[in-house]
């Protein structure tokens, strides 16, 4: 399977994460030594949602409405088992701040949008991706 790169939302600050939010690992030290194993979100907690931009329309994972220690967990990198001040990191987290320009990938331009609602609406598919077809007048 091939790693996809996402952007986070955690507060009021968009990051980039390279291999993706379901492949992002608790950076903290086990007892034993190595890197801890789990994942830092172990269902989906947050939703994606599109914001607008100068540049164009940008997918995120949204964390901002979440408590405070939540995003703090998330900025640190912690799993649930790690989430406490007495933890040693193993490593760094793997956030980079987003760039529209370094990470134009990701960003979606008003044209590329347009053709993408195009070809839903020539498919028949709708934004809830159910089909749908137009009722003849």
């Amino acid at each position: 399977m091939t790693k996809r790169a996402d952007l986070v939302l955690l507060g009021d600050r968009i990051w980039y994460l390279p291999d993706g939010v379901h492949d992002l690992q608790c950076v903290a030290r086990t007892r034993r030594g190595p890197r801890c194993r789990n994942y830092i979100e172990n269902g989906q907690i947050a939703s994606w949602t599109q914001l607008r931009s100068a540049r164009g329309l940008i997918t995120v994972y949204d964390l901002s409405g979440h408590a405070d220690a939540t995003v703090q967990r998330w900025r640190e990198q912690h799993c649930e088992v790690h989430d406490s001040l007495d933890v040693v990191d193993f490593g760094s987290p793997e956030w980079e701040p987003f760039d529209p320009a370094r990470n134009a990938a990701m960003v979606t331009s008003l044209e590329e949008q347009i053709a993408e609602f195009a070809r839903r609406l020539r498919e028949g598919v709708t934004e809830d991706w159910r089909p749908w077809h137009p009722v003849p007048m």
